[in-house]
């Protein structure tokens, strides 16, 4: 078994990740998964390089982490053959059918599943092809986000909470079991509240929670154009952020991420070129 002191992190100078080094995927202790989940608490994003490990093996590693969540996407295009705690990500075709989850498209910034009452606490996604370019991920840090917050800006998120629908996703497409609305106003649709800005209930730190998108978002008991207004601001504090690490895959790469304090965001890329990975998600607490 490996001993604590192989096991080590190079923080990047983004503020948000870290490549953690001497973990052999194939033995591994019980001390040395507390050493890497207090790594990913301490960074919000570790990256295991050239790991190439199987879809077993990567089920195996993400059961330390909390009990499995199924993302939505896995009820629909993105569900694996043999593994159901696995998320496919692929825009390779199969019988004339996607044989996963969201093609070659960008991915804007968000926080996994915003939507949830409980919302994932952590992602670990595994390069299993990847195209020669494109297709980058970067991440950013919320704690970061709340911490630089200008003073009016801190002033104005205090004690707020923020409503999301939950009955369109990000490409205005319904999501599934969901109902055309009746209603106009998103405010009066399905959704969830949650607190603007969230205690991480493990490292007591804040962070901001602006969820995926400012649309069919709204912070509660404001006037709507008040509140499109500071979610512009605090969009633009958050995304312009030049503290940002951007993953560039190699096959066998992994990448874990606290979802409770980081964002991340996708390229797309050609879609003449095949870019598969494997995700599993660990569950969360409700946001307070």
């Amino acid at each position: 078994m490996l001993t604590k002191n192989r096991i080590k992190s190079v923080q990047h100078e983004s503020n948000v990740c870290a490549d953690i080094e001497g973990f052999d995927f194939n033995s591994y202790s019980s001390d040395d998964i507390a050493i890497v989940r207090q790594l990913w608490l301490q960074h919000g994003v570790i990256r295991f390089r050239d790991a190439n490990i199987s879809d077993a093996q990567q089920v195996d590693f993400s059961r330390h982490f909390g009990e499995f969540v199924i993302h939505p996407k896995q009820l629909q295009e993105g569900g694996h053959p043999t593994h159901p705690e696995i998320l496919v990500i692929s825009n390779a075709m199969k019988g004339g059918k996607p044989s996963g989850a969201m093609g070659n498209s960008e991915a804007t910034w968000h926080t996994d599943t915003w939507f949830y009452e409980r919302p994932p606490a952590g992602a670990i996604l595994r390069a299993v092809q990847v195209p020669a370019s494109g297709g980058d991920t970067y991440f950013l840090s919320t704690y970061r986000a709340y911490d630089t917050l200008p003073g009016h800006l801190r002033e104005s998120v205090t004690g707020r909470q923020i409503f999301f629908q939950n009955v369109y996703d990000k490409t205005g497409k319904l999501r599934l079991g969901k109902a055309e609305p009746k209603s106009e106003d998103f405010r009066e649709w399905q959704g969830i509240v949650h607190p603007l800005v969230r205690t991480h209930g493990e490292t007591g730190r804040k962070a901001l929670y602006l969820g995926g998108t400012s649309e069919g978002a709204w912070i509660v008991g404001m006037p709507l154009d008040e509140s499109d207004d500071l979610l512009a601001q605090l969009w633009k504090h958050t995304t312009g952020t030049h503290e940002v690490f951007v993953q560039k895959w190699d096959a066998g790469d992994i990448m874990m991420w606290d979802n409770r304090c980081t964002m991340h965001r996708r390229d797309s890329f050609d879609p003449n070129s095949i870019r598969i990975m494997h995700r599993t998600t660990t569950a969360g607490e409700r946001p307070v």
